[in-house]
């Protein structure tokens, strides 16, 4: 049981060296800020991905407002225009009829 426990000791103080060499290189430091900026570029895309998504959910929203709009407007003024016809057929069939019962 002994070696193993030793052997990890043995790894970490190598690795520890090797961290150490590598931050007194300046390499460890360039590493750590290629992560840092690859994490910022896709983190910016993200961000200019889903702004994309929000301004095409808004212009359909704002469409789907518009059309119910114009649809409400439409029907309205279709029932309008509707009562008119009913009016203006009513007399037409009334005075039709009443030339027929002549």
């Amino acid at each position: 049981m002994a070696i193993p426990h030793i052997c990890l000791v043995a790894a970490g103080a190598v690795a520890a060296g090797a961290v150490n060499l590598l931050g007194k290189s300046g390499k460890l430091h360039d590493g750590a800020v290629k992560v840092a900026a690859a994490g910022m570029r896709a983190a910016d895309a993200v961000s200019a991905a889903t702004q994309t998504i929000a301004d095409e959910a808004a212009d359909i929203n704002a469409e789907a407002k518009r059309q119910a709009r114009i649809d409400a407007a439409v029907k309205e003024r279709l029932a309008a225009v509707e009562q008119e016809i009913r009016a203006e057929v009513s007399a037409e069939i009334d005075e039709a009829g009443a030339g027929a019962d002549e």
